[in-house]
């Protein structure tokens, strides 16, 4: 299933594995260029992981349109608890 994809990805940035630019480009690729259906579900789970990130926001700066790195961080480690349960109870 696609959603394994963004899930590794997730994964490889909230355990320091990728960097923020890494995440940031490969994501933003991998969705933008998405060629299989997803329900709305799964797209306000991913919609929202990478959306608002500014690589000069400062932690304690974010604002509804920009978050920092940190933010960001724990941002995509809530969706990545929300995609696994969706994966977990199809």
């Amino acid at each position: 299933m696609f959603a394994y994809r963004y899930k590794r990805l997730m994964e490889d940035f909230v355990n320091e594995i990728i960097t923020v630019e890494d995440f940031e480009r490969d994501y933003l690729y991998t969705f933008k260029n998405e060629t299989e259906r997803m329900g709305n579900s799964l797209f306000e789970i991913l919609n929202e992981a990478v959306d608002c990130y500014w690589h000069e926001c400062l932690p304690g700066q974010e604002t509804a349109f920009e978050i920092s790195e940190q933010q960001l961080r724990k941002e995509v480690s809530d969706a990545l608890v929300n995609l696994n349960r969706l994966l977990n109870n199809p």
